[in-house]
Formats: C-alpha cells, structure tokens, sequence
C-alpha cells in the first residue's frame, strides 16, 4: 500500500498534471465562446467572481465561490500544497487586503465547458517578477457554477 506522503508528493501531481495537460490539448482543439454559449457566461461569471472575493480579502467571500468539497492544490516555493477551500478562506484572506493589491493583473486565457463541467486557465501577475498560473476545474451543480478545484503554480 502507498504511503499517504507518497501519494501527496508524487502521485497526486503526476494526475493533475496529466490532467491540465489533457485539458490544455482538449481546449486547443474546441472552445467554449461565452458570448455563445450560457453556461460559460455563467462558468466565467463565477472566476470573476473569485476575483472579486480575494480582492476584498473575505474569507466568507471566497468560499462562497467553492464547492463544500472544494480544493487548492499546487506548487509553493518548490513544494506541493494541498488545502480545502475552507483552509485557503482562513489561510489568505484575513480582512486585510496585500499591499500590492491595487496592481495584481488577472486574466482568463481561456475557459472550456463541457456539460456540467469546466475548466479555465488564468494568468495572475502579483508583481513585476511573480506570476501564477491558475486552473480552475468547475462544476454546474442545483444550477450553479461553483469552483471544485484551483490549481496553481508560482513562477
């Protein structure tokens, strides 16, 4: 049986990043144009509003936009992290808001829906020398667009 270490340090990002590779490939061959299509209005709608909650630094904001389930997983300072959405609300957003946060620049590079899934790809610059680059895995559920996983990594 593997170790549960095991599993976190190498299985887990192995999967994610055949996954976001997997996606990438998919993505490149079809697309979802929101201005046609409801649902990735819809699916764009809630991104933008994860944006809006981490730039007003509520915790209840933030995980307001993700499934109960929901994850952040990725690269930080060379290592991988593994939180639920509940401990990404309680770990980042305090009510203060960082000091560079008038600067931070976001954009959605694409978004891909299929059924009642979705997956987008986001650039966030924090600073002139910092750059994440996001996926978002979200899911229609009851009728709404919530994020199931953010997955990230610093350059």
């Amino acid at each position: 049986m593997m170790s549960n270490d095991f599993l976190q340090r190498y299985v887990r990002p192995a999967a994610l990043i055949c996954l976001l590779l997997f996606v990438s490939f998919a993505s490149a061959q079809t697309g979802s144009t929101p201005g046609t299509n409801p649902d990735a209005t819809a699916a764009r709608e809630t991104i933008e509003a994860y944006f809006r909650a981490a730039d007003s630094a509520n915790a209840d904001s933030v995980r307001g936009v993700f499934l109960p389930a929901g994850r952040i997983e990725g690269v930080l300072g060379g290592a991988f992290v593994s939180w639920t959405a509940e401990d990404f609300a309680k770990r980042n957003f305090n009510g203060e808001l960082p000091t560079n946060a008038a600067k931070i620049q976001r954009t959605i590079e694409w978004l891909d829906v299929s059924g009642p899934g979705a997956v987008a790809r986001v650039t966030i610059k924090t600073g002139p020398n910092s750059i994440y680059t996001d996926y978002f895995i979200l899911f229609k559920v009851d009728g709404e667009w919530k994020v199931g996983l953010k997955a990230f990594a610093n350059t």
